[in-house]
């Protein structure tokens, strides 16, 4: 499955992208995606920003499994977790000239601040409830929900929607015995 889908706004195709990634090596998976982002920021900002970074991915993948129904184990610990981190990096809305509200962070050059304010920003919109997680166990794959209503549980019908249904359908053939 590809790391960006039609459909994602243009805003938060640096968040898909960051739900997307599995940053299985840690900090080092950070450095490299962080690079290719972001390439400006200076590699000791995205360096000491690692462990939150990967706090921040584990909460949002959770939050993004409970939107698929997924039973994503503690979507309160992972709001609890976004809380501490909004308050550590002094997220906190700010109101234009002209009247318009937006989310800043004391911690501009922060990548990982940048990336919560982006997911924050996502919430606030009512955009968050499209992201989500393939609801296919051997899956696990992040996408974000273009389709109209916002009811695809699968990341591609192609693969995961295509193997789920026939694996229903061999299941229901064995137990009717034909």
């Amino acid at each position: 499955m590809p790391e960006h889908r039609e459909g994602t706004p243009e805003k938060f195709r640096v968040l898909e992208s960051f739900l997307w990634h599995d940053f299985a090596d840690g900090t080092p998976d950070w450095l490299v995606w962080n690079q290719r982002l972001w390439p400006e920021v200076p590699e000791a900002e995205v360096a000491t920003s690692g462990e939150t970074a990967l706090q921040l991915h584990r909460a949002l993948r959770s939050l993004q499994a409970h939107n698929n129904g997924i039973d994503s184990g503690a979507p309160d610990e992972a709001a609890a977790l976004l809380n501490q981190l909004i308050a550590t990096h002094g997220v906190r809305p700010a109101v234009g000239a002209e009247g318009q509200v937006a989310l800043t962070t004391a911690a501009q050059g922060n990548p990982a601040a940048r990336l919560l304010v982006l997911a924050l920003q996502a919430m606030q919109l009512g955009v968050w409830r499209r992201f989500k997680v393939c609801r296919d166990a051997t899956c696990g794959a992040s996408y974000f929900d273009a389709s109209k209503a916002a009811v695809k549980a699968w990341c591609s019908m192609d693969t995961c929607g295509s193997r789920n249904k026939m694996r229903r359908y061999r299941t229901r053939r064995l137990q009717e015995g034909t």
